[in-house]
């Protein structure tokens, strides 16, 4: 299998991360939606990622549905979240409401990025940045120890872990030190992890000056 995207992504890493977890073995393609949105666009027509291109061929995109493949792959005694119940969707949920977190932050630090100075709409940052605060502090609210729900690393880990390394990365401002101390308390955990480790964003994956 062949990962498409770079770790400074919270969901390209999410992908990377429950493969490493399934000791599903894979190589990358590092190409950047920005830097080689030609070539990108040739695997996802969106040019978004990540990709997945499985060993039969196919392309796979979108973490959530890559996610669901993947935990297909490993049977449901192995899948880092339950076939069905109460508990499933208790996961799903903090999934989503990590993953709608990560979007918030992306959009935040692009709007920076390519709209800079006066051409910067501060209502849309504030917006986001407000949104953003509001789904960190649900998910403080619903974070357990040592794992979000439990005694065992899940999906919610996985996504809720990629947001804050991603935060404190790109937003730090949005995750200060000692205002979520149980997510702080998670990231270590997750940091700790080798499924995190063998994901670590790199120091070449650093953001673009512009769109090319």
């Amino acid at each position: 299998m062949i990962l498409v995207g770079q770790y400074d992504s919270p969901f390209v890493r999410r992908v990377a991360v429950t493969l490493h977890h399934y000791q599903m073995p894979f190589s990358r393609n590092t190409i950047s939606v920005f830097g080689d949105a030609r070539d990108m666009q040739k695997i996802n027509p969106l040019i978004r990622i990540p990709s997945l291109v499985l060993d039969s061929g196919e392309t796979l995109i979108d973490s959530g549905a890559i996610i669901d493949t993947l935990d297909e792959m490993v049977g449901p005694d192995h899948a880092l979240v339950p076939r069905s119940g109460p508990r499933r969707r208790l996961i799903l949920q903090a999934i989503a409401l990590a993953a709608g977190a990560a979007e918030k932050a992306g959009q935040v630090v692009y709007e920076r990025l390519f709209h800079p100075g006066q051409a910067l709409s501060k209502e849309w940052e504030q917006r986001c940045l407000s949104q953003l605060a509001a789904a960190l502090d649900r998910l403080e609210r619903q974070c357990g120890a040592p794992w979000f729900f439990g005694q065992q690393l899940g999906h919610a880990d996985v996504m809720t872990g990629c947001l804050l390394g991603y935060l404190n990365l790109r937003l730090q401002e949005s995750f200060p030190a000692g205002a979520y101390p149980r997510l702080e308390a998670l990231a270590r955990h997750c940091e700790s992890r080798d499924e995190f480790l063998q994901s670590r964003i790199s120091p070449d994956e650093t953001m673009p000056s512009r769109v090319q």
